[in-house]
């Protein structure tokens, strides 16, 4: 029970760490019937358009005699932590008091509309969760205060009841404190019985792991009432009609549990598939999109396109509150509950424990007339973050983020920096780049990026990049470009085979010597030519041009050399198996992604599971965030694994770095003053403190990086917990401990000494790959394929 308990606790406080963003790059809300002007929205017709009339002060005149139009939400924030120890959902009872229901301390309450809170322990619980050890999986609150809870009874467990079984339970309790116990006669491919939920008359309902919807009746027994396509996972009730969404669900569904009919909805079915298409519900009673009832017969819908509002049946999705402008827009943040208050405001509780506010102000505009534009060709969560952090210090500038290559779009890389040169070119290209696969150097070269230093010289102690960083980008003597979050190559397996690996020959060794310890087995979970190339390319490309500008020939042919030794061993009586896994999982990447696995961040991907689970005997790759380092320190305390150990990969270069979110001025930008604090936000505490691609490179956020809340600690350390099936049908679990004070400064160490920055070379780097296929394979010799690089490249160096 105790490890259950942990790994709860740190999917709730880690669980930002780990959340991928579904923005699209353009942040199109899809909303019909135009935008309503924030605020005014929540009180639309019946046919869910904007009412006529307006607030006082929707619009004004500003200083210049133009019209601009006024309003839009504010946010205030409070730490609930003190008192939500694993709290989800907020229910605002009849009499108004509201209802922050929590697995362990009990409810949170208050009576004055979310101004002020207090915890109350509710015996009952106290009993269950303490005195029988039971781990609670879902606690819910209607209306009129009654209480309904699904828990695994571990006295049971104790008292050998459950046979290994999970013994899940169910209670409800009324206000007057009467039990109700009862259970929910599943079928099996329910597995067990997940959520409880209460609708606005009071009906109860229960979910489980399966597609089956149960009703519980006043006397505790219950009944199969919906049976749907997926696995419901989160309802919600607008008078009688429930809503209904959920994981390998085609579309959210509407049904009217009264008449027992199926509600048509084309317009909320079509925004959601539009906008949010790529929802998660991976983990329990978290979401990244939520919805909740309001007014009469009026569902809100709240995610990373803002809060919109939409009467059941009507014909427009209003946006109410602007994510581009509020903490919606931060990928940070999931939702835990959500709920509409008097007077048109609204309380969301969120990652971390944070309670936030929303309070329409019609004083200030509803869009900022001040500017900030932002560019990246991909869509990046870390940007998103920090936008939201800049736009909340910085009410009064808009920032613009636009993204060359959106997920759905068709556009290409080169078609993208065609048209972001032409704008810079005319004058009207962002003020902020995220170079990230642009070509750096070139706009370095032709003087298009402002020299950071000012910048880096005004920045705290806390938010200052560590000097390896700053240094490894100095180009005589000016700094024009920074990486918000870096990758470290790493290499795992048993300490006795990596203490004499310490380049890419000596590893070519190794590979070879386990090949012949381990027939037929897998060794590196890689088995394509380009795969082993591009894997060790991070630690040997930036060896491949020599110093005034062309290619190092010498180098690239003891890189293909040696990648070739590599790919043979790992093939050489490979079992099909290892090759089928290998290719399942590459076509996975594609679907799910859209990207070959080969040219995706996933081909390095390291971590516990291919050492225990799988038995591969040495891991190369590339850790970005906390839990891989504490995974791969965790290992050797796992039985007959005492032996493993890990350390930075080299191979033709040392100390090697893979930087992420490069960022850097426009030269030529009319609002530098802004950019300028954009860079300082970037790189300030609150957005270094929860990154996506990469380790922190401030000390603001190593601190971050290193601080954890020590009730999320077990006696021995541990603050989560994984658990997964193998191929074979065994049952595998793996512990993960916190940091010890050595582990501490061995990870700060290798964060403050890398120095060689690995930014890839498009051009050169698919002239190696594919020359180099071709040498791999035998179609050409090591000297023909030197000689098909330099000639593919010679005119793209020179220019």
């Amino acid at each position: 029970m105790k490890k259950k308990f942990i790994a709860l606790l740190c999917a709730v406080s880690l669980v930002a760490l780990s959340l991928a963003g579904c923005g699209t790059g353009s942040k199109d809300t899809g909303t019909q019937e135009g935008q309503a002007n924030e605020g005014e929205g929540v009180s639309g017709g019946e046919d869910g358009k904007q009412d006529d009339g307006k607030k006082e002060g929707s619009d004004s005149q500003d200083g210049t005699g133009e019209n601009t139009a006024m309003g839009r939400y504010v946010e205030s924030t409070m730490d609930m932590s003190e008192y939500c120890l694993s709290s989800f959902r907020i229910t605002r009872l009849q009499d108004g008091t509201l209802v922050i229901p929590d697995r362990y301390n009990g409810k949170v309450i208050s009576r004055d509309n979310g101004t002020t809170w207090e915890m109350e322990e509710m015996d009952w619980l106290t009993e269950i969760v303490k005195e029988k050890k039971s781990y609670v999986t879902s606690i819910s609150c209607g209306a009129d205060g009654t209480f309904g809870i699904i828990y695994e009874d571990g006295s049971k467990e104790e008292e050998g009841e459950g046979n290994g079984n999970i013994n899940t339970e169910g209670l409800l309790v009324k206000p007057d404190g009467t039990k109700i116990p009862f259970q929910v006669p599943i079928v099996e491919e329910d597995s067990w019985i997940s959520s409880v939920w209460f609708s606005g008359s009071g009906r109860v309902f229960v979910t489980t792991l399966g597609r089956n919807i149960y009703e519980i009746k006043e006397d505790g027994s219950s009944e199969k009432f919906l049976t749907v396509n997926g696995r419901p996972q989160h309802l919600e009730f607008v008078g009688n009609v429930m809503v209904i969404d959920g994981e390998h669900m085609d579309e959210m569904l509407l049904y009217d549990i009264e008449k027992k009919e199926y509600v048509a909805d084309e317009v909320l079915v079509d925004f959601v598939n539009e906008n949010y298409k790529n929802r998660n519900y991976s983990t329990v009673d978290c979401y990244t999109m939520f919805f909740f009832p309001g007014e009469e017969n009026v569902l809100y819908l709240a995610g990373d396109k803002g809060l919109h509002r939409h009467v059941i049946g009507g014909g427009a999705m209003e946006q109410v509150i602007d994510a581009n402008l509020s903490i919606f827009g931060n990928p940070a943040y999931i939702f835990f509950g959500m709920a509409a208050l008097a007077d048109n405001e609204f309380l969301a509780l969120l990652t971390g424990q944070q309670l936030v506010r929303f309070t329409y102000n019609p004083d200030i505009p509803t869009v900022p007339n001040e500017r900030l534009k932002l560019y990246s060709l991909e869509d990046s969560d870390t940007i998103r973050q920090a936008v939201t952090l800049f736009q909340s210090n910085n009410p009064g500038i808009y920032v613009e983020y636009e993204v060359g290559m959106g997920e759905e779009s068709s556009v290409t890389r080169e078609d993208a920096l065609k048209k972001l040169n032409t704008q810079i070119m005319a004058g009207q290209g962002p003020d902020v780049l995220v170079l990230d696969g642009m070509p750096a150097g070139s706009y370095i070269d032709k003087g298009m990026l402002l020299d950071l230093t000012e910048c880096i010289n005004e920045m705290d102690a806390e938010s200052k990049p560590f000097d390896n960083i700053i240094e490894a980008f100095r180009k005589d003597g000016k700094v024009y470009m920074l990486p918000c979050e870096i990758m470290l190559p790493l290499i795992s397996g048993k300490e006795g085979d990596l203490s004499g690996v310490e380049d890419l020959e000596s590893l070519a060794e190794l590979v070879e010597r386990l090949r012949k310890e381990n027939p037929g087995s897998d060794i590196l979970q890689i088995c394509s030519e380009k795969g082993i190339m591009r894997l060790f390319a991070m630690v040997s490309a930036p060896e491949w041009k020599t110093e005034t500008g062309g290619i190092n020939k010498e180098r690239i042919s003891d890189f293909l050399q040696q990648t070739k030794r590599i790919y043979d061993a790992q093939m050489d009586g490979l079992e099909e198996e290892f090759i089928d896994g290998y290719r399942k999982r590459s076509e996975n990447i594609m679907e799910y992604y859209g990207v070959e696995l080969e040219d995706s961040d996933f081909l390095g991907s390291i971590g516990w599971y291919a050492i225990i689970g799988e038995g591969i005997p040495v891991q190369c790759g590339s850790a970005s965030y906390r839990t891989q380092i504490t995974e791969l320190f965790s290992i050797n305390k796992v039985k007959g694994f005492e032996d493993h150990a890990f350390k930075p990969l080299n191979g033709h270069s040392k100390d090697v770095f893979v930087p992420k979110t490069l960022v850097g001025i426009n030269a030529a930008s009319t609002q530098m003053d802004a950019a300028k604090e954009m860079i300082k936000t970037l790189f300030g505490k609150s957005n270094q403190s929860s990154l996506f691609k990469g380790f922190t490179v401030t000390q603001g956020g190593l601190e971050a990086l290193f601080t954890i809340d020590e009730k999320y600690l077990s006696a021995e350390g541990i603050y989560s917990y994984m658990s997964t099936g193998s191929p074979e049908g065994d049952f595998i679990s793996f512990d993960i401990y916190w940091f010890s004070d050595g582990q501490k400064e061995m990870t700060e160490k290798w964060l403050k000494q890398v120095r060689v920055p690995y930014v890839p070379d498009q051009v050169l780097e698919e002239a190696v790959y594919n020359e180099g296929t071709s040498y791999i394979q035998g179609k050409q010799s090591l000297e023909e394929a030197v000689d098909a690089i330099e000639q593919r490249v010679s005119i793209y160096m020179s220019e």
